[in-house]
């Protein structure tokens, strides 16, 4: 197994007990063997995990991005029996721009046998709506990747390059689609509306298939996504893209250029993590930091990261919460 640096997640907490002067032995032999009961069952408590059925929930439709990611995560925790005998049943509650899966998720606080998967949603979300969560409801485990956008249009539209997108939307109303009215891809259309001094209309759907659809159905002009849910369209020739929102030029498309490059000052990614519901034990927040260390060195995660054109930028326990803090300080400033 490879272990996680220490520093990187909390340590298993301790009982302080009170200082008394002059305690007598009978009291000081009772705390003592109180204090080894307890060191004992949080040693049980580790050793006995996992020792359920894990419900992996996806607060979002089939088909998108976090939907692959989290099914890729079950893959390879079940073909490696990294979760021993027990079963991982995943299911997606969908609706409210993930609101109504990461409600569910969050309920279960206390419990070490529910998972969720991060989004840019999981962060945007409880911003502009009056959701019963927020980051802060649940553990941090892992932040396994991070996931740019794209800017995309059919392959039969006139519009060629983005310079062409801004010049079209400065003579005439463009509507562009994405998934949910607050999330990363509203986040970067906000950014390219800013960058280029431009409007568009921004159309948003419940989910990456929708989204593909409308581009599809000539609903809308443009798409922002991210590379996952166009990657078959434009491997068919259906789908031009036209830049890509992180600093770097994909190693997957290396012939999309980025946003910046091109002149706009368009820079953004999401971040694909994992986490749990509040109070669960230190241990089990540890034992899946190992888990999915090991997850992140298989060949099918690499082969996961390099097809969807992610970085494996990882994260782990407490450092990962430490990154939705800020993560959500540049949403809640880009979303105002």
């Amino acid at each position: 197994m490879t272990h996680h640096d220490p520093q990187t997640t909390r340590t298993t907490s301790q009982t302080r007990l009170p200082v008394t002067q002059h305690r007598p032995w009978g009291a000081a032999l009772a705390l003592t063997g109180a204090l080894a009961g307890l060191l004992a069952a949080t040693s049980a408590q580790a050793d006995d995990y996992p020792a359920e059925t894990l419900n992996y929930v996806i607060a979002f439709g089939p088909g998108g991005g976090n939907d692959l990611m989290s099914r890729t995560v079950v893959d390879i925790l079940n073909k490696y029996d990294l979760y021993g005998e027990h079963n991982i049943v995943v299911s997606n509650r969908e609706g409210g721009s993930g609101a109504v899966g990461f409600s569910y998720v969050k309920n279960k606080e206390g419990s070490p046998y529910y998972m969720t998967s991060t989004s840019g949603n999981f962060i945007s979300t409880p911003l502009v709506s009056n959701t019963d969560w927020n980051y802060q409801d649940f553990t941090p485990i892992a932040l396994l990747a991070n996931d740019a956008m794209l800017i995309v249009v059919n392959a039969d539209s006139e519009i060629e390059t983005l310079d062409d997108f801004v010049e079209k939307a400065r003579s005439e109303r463009l509507t562009v689609g994405g998934i949910g009215a607050a999330g990363p891809d509203r986040v970067v259309a906000r950014l390219l509306k800013q960058a280029a001094d431009i409007d568009f209309e921004y159309v948003p759907s419940q989910d990456g298939g929708q989204v593909v659809t409308s581009l599809t159905s000539s609903s809308v002009d443009a798409i922002i996504s991210n590379p996952s849910e166009v990657a078959g369209q434009i491997e068919a020739g259906n789908f031009r893209p036209l830049a890509y929102s992180e600093p770097q030029r994909s190693s997957v498309y290396p012939d999309i250029p980025t946003f910046e490059e091109l002149g706009y000052a368009v820079s953004f990614s999401l971040p694909r993590g994992v986490v749990m519901p509040k109070e669960i034990p230190d241990s089990v927040q540890e034992w899946w930091v190992d888990t999915l260390q090991q997850v992140v060195a298989t060949p099918e995660w690499e082969s996961y990261l390099t097809t969807n054109s992610l970085s494996g930028n990882t994260i782990w326990g407490e450092d990962f919460g430490r990154y939705l803090i800020d993560t959500n300080a540049k949403f809640a400033d880009s979303l105002k």
